[in-house]
């Protein structure tokens, strides 16, 4: 039988010769978090390969640094380099995961080089977590806006009050550029970028493997993303904020919001005007629709579920009011 042991070594040296779909080159920075790189190469991983094998045939990634050379992340677990610093070109993407901020400036120059090197050769450059703010020292986020997490929006706003960023994408794709704030929001990207380079069914495969086993209803983690974040100085408001938003808009009026914080409803309703631009009773509208919009998209459950769910006497008012705040009825969401 070892002509068919020869038949499948072969077989195996022309898949691991052949040119992956997609290829990636990891930059780590020190103090980088786990889970950004976890979110980048799990679902190569699981995109690479057929059944639960892990051979990196539709995929390939390589984190690169010098000989030797490793990256501690922020839970102190230790990383190597599996990879010199290979030609940019070779790479669909090239990744750089940031660190914490105060040690943004304690990676290899190396590292910086071989960013612009990238840059310069036309090659997709992602920066993922504080990976934005290292995109930005090295001006290679110049015209483009940045997709920053709310908890360093301020950080960034002062580091480089020139440029544009949001705070509400999972992640933004501009000329050549890709930010991402890290967390789940690295598995919407890579999600997108399989599916563009390597098809819906190697997407799909590493959606599948990815989610939580089979369930009627969404996780709390799941409800916990149909939040947004509002950040304002007065601690009164911002209490008001988590409050309406942890009921998602549902059950809660303003004059029970603002008796819970202390105010009156006339203080209440000035002071949360001037802090977040709309009135309370306007912010609860938007926070039960952009609740609704989530299901919409997230879910399976039908219109008029989800308007009863939100709050609503039936899918018509439902959906007046969606149209009235996106432009498009639910449907065309889902």
């Amino acid at each position: 039988m070892r002509w068919l042991d020869d038949l499948w070594a072969e077989r195996l040296l022309v898949a691991r010769d052949r040119k992956a779909d997609l290829s990636v080159g990891i930059l780590l920075w020190p103090t980088f978090p786990m889970m950004s790189l976890t979110g980048i190469v799990e679902p190569l991983r699981h995109a690479a390969d057929f059944a639960d094998n892990s051979r990196p045939l539709h995929c390939r990634w390589s984190i690169m640094g010098a000989p030797g050379h490793a990256a501690v992340a922020s839970c102190g677990i230790r990383i190597h380099a599996d990879a010199p610093y290979i030609n940019p070109t070779d790479f669909d993407y090239v990744v750089v995961i940031g660190g914490l901020l105060p040690h943004l400036r304690a990676a290899p120059s190396k590292h910086r080089d071989y960013l612009r090197v990238a840059a310069s050769a036309g090659v997709p450059v992602i920066g993922v977590c504080t990976g934005a703010f290292i995109l930005a020292q090295e001006g290679l986020l110049a015209g483009r806006r940045a997709c920053v997490h709310p908890f360093h929006a301020e950080d960034f706003r002062i580091a480089f009050p020139r440029l544009a960023f949001s705070t509400r994408d999972d992640f933004l794709i501009e000329n050549g550029r890709i930010t991402v704030p890290g967390g789940v929001s690295i598995l919407s990207l890579m999600t997108e970028l399989i599916r563009t380079h390597c098809g819906p069914d190697r997407a799909a495969k590493a959606v599948h493997q990815l989610s939580l086993s089979e369930q009627k209803h969404m996780s709390a983690f799941d409800h916990g993303r149909a939040t947004t974040f509002r950040r304002t100085e007065d601690s009164r408001i911002q209490r008001a904020v988590v409050l309406i938003e942890s009921r998602k808009g549902r059950d809660v009026s303003p004059e029970q919001v603002a008796s819970l914080v202390g105010l009156s409803p006339r203080q209440f309703a000035r002071l949360f005007q001037d802090n977040i631009g709309m009135t309370p009773k306007r912010f609860i509208v938007e926070t039960r629709l952009r609740y609704g919009r989530f299901l919409v998209e997230n879910s399976t459950l039908p219109m008029t579920a989800i308007a009863f769910e939100i709050g609503f006497s039936d899918s018509a008012h439902f959906a007046t009011a969606f149209r009235k705040k996106y432009g498009k009825p639910p449907r065309s969401f889902r």
